[in-house]
């Protein structure tokens, strides 16, 4: 099944961006999408893509999963290289995060206006602040920060009111032939996955603006 990605209104190209609160490379691409933004005339859409379904709703620590110490050490410093690079200072969280509730709380934030702001509150949360976005009252005092109805949230996580669409989109996702997140599908199908230096991005939706200027309508 392919994932449709239409031409975004007015000429500018459609991005369709799939991630996860709890993959440090999608925080770090955050940022370069949100460069992207600021420089050229591109629509991003945010997809919910629950990259460890498997883990406990209560976390799972770094140790096991990482696999030794000293593979999670040079894990860690690379991906601090990066982060800084972007400007983000990232702390290793005490536990891996079950994401599903933070995913299902920032559909609840799209339908109610305040996606782009919370979507961002919970990568800063879970990475620079370390709090535990698997937590439900995390996410509602969360909310609160970025204007949003805390009661209004927790009523919505407690009666699962977004989890299927979670569900779906991750579903479609991995029909679609994405296989991780951070995943990057342009207009026309082009995709750029994983962490990707900002010029990668930059070269790929200049061609990309170039090539529709340049096909007759």
């Amino acid at each position: 099944m392919d994932i449709d990605v239409p031409d975004a209104a007015g000429g500018r190209l459609a991005i369709v961006a799939y991630s996860d609160y709890v993959c440090p490379w999608c925080y770090i691409g955050l940022e370069r999408i949100e460069r992207l933004q600021r420089e050229f005339p591109v629509d991003v859409t945010w997809r919910p893509f629950e990259l460890h379904p498997e883990t406990p709703r209560t976390g799972a620590q770094f140790q096991g999963r990482l696999g030794g110490r000293e593979r999670a050490r040079a894990y860690r410093e690379n991906i601090q290289m990066l982060a800084q690079e972007s400007g983000i200072t990232l702390r290793q969280p005490a536990v891996i995060a079950n994401s599903h509730l933070a995913l299902e709380a920032a559909e609840f934030a799209r339908e109610t206006g305040r996606f782009e702001t919370y979507h961002r509150t919970l990568f800063r949360a879970y990475f620079e602040e370390g709090l535990d976005i698997g937590d439900a009252e995390v996410l509602c005092d969360l909310a609160r920060r970025c204007g949003l109805s805390d009661q209004h949230l927790r009523h919505a996580l407690g009666y699962g009111t977004y989890a299927e669409a979670v569900d779906r989109a991750t579903a479609e996702a991995r029909a679609g032939e994405v296989h991780g997140a951070p995943t990057y599908i342009f207009s026309g199908g082009f995709r750029l996955a994983g962490a990707q230096d900002y010029q990668v991005f930059a070269s790929v939706t200049r061609r990309l603006i170039a090539r529709r200027a340049d096909t007759p309508s």
